[in-house]
């Protein structure tokens, strides 16, 4: 596996060529970067040790009646869910000759633990742009694969719609899908040429 950052300017950005599949990562911002530790951030560190400072204070009181343990217990349950939730890094994970997959990775200080995996199939993706967006008084580029349902209809996949990251990278995304796309459409002329000849 080789990992490359392209974009020197967005350090959160890189590509990932495994045998067989490349992939592009974007970090989530806050999240461990390529040359940092896997630690928390220290934001994260003082909210951690905020809540054993608090849990350490009402353990007793907490502890002595059922209510009470209960009510903690799901106060930890909860602060223990949300730290091991938060958004990591999405991708773009292309499968030459098969498709592609949009992925959400979520966990807790660069590990995941949960991920999401949306798959399209080249035999359904009819195209894969950057798009804009209105919010508010900001425009918002993101990307998306327009797939086509099995009924027909047209369905936007969109890439990267938690983390939202800048256009740089969403043009270098673009490229390496447009790229993929290209490959995948000429061995399909070619294989359906040689099926053509073959029948003559």
């Amino acid at each position: 596996m080789k990992r490359t950052i392209p974009l020197q300017e967005h350090p959160e950005f890189s590509i990932v060529d495994g045998y067989g599949w490349r992939e592009f990562r974007v970090e989530a911002p806050g999240g461990r970067r390529r040359a940092a530790s896997r630690l928390p951030s220290i934001g994260g560190l003082w909210l951690d040790a905020c809540v054993v400072s608090g849990v350490a204070y009402c353990w007793k009181a907490a502890t002595s009646t059922t209510p009470g343990m209960a009510v903690l217990f799901m106060v930890l349950l909860l602060y223990v869910y949300t730290r091991s939730t938060q958004i990591q890094w999405e991708s773009v994970v292309i499968f030459p000759s098969i498709g592609i997959q949009l992925e959400t990775h979520k966990g807790f200080a660069g590990i995941s633990l949960l991920a999401s995996r949306k798959f399209v199939p080249w035999s359904s993706l009819e195209d894969f742009l950057i798009n804009e967006g209105l919010r508010g008084w900001d425009v918002r580029y993101y990307c998306v694969a327009i797939n086509r349902t099995l009924q027909g209809s047209l369905q936007l996949e969109v890439a990267f719609e938690n983390i939202l990251p800048r256009f740089p990278i969403l043009l270098e995304v673009y490229y390496g899908v447009q790229e993929a796309i290209q490959i995948e459409t000429e061995r399909r002329t070619e294989q359906s040429v040689c099926h053509i000849s073959q029948t003559a």
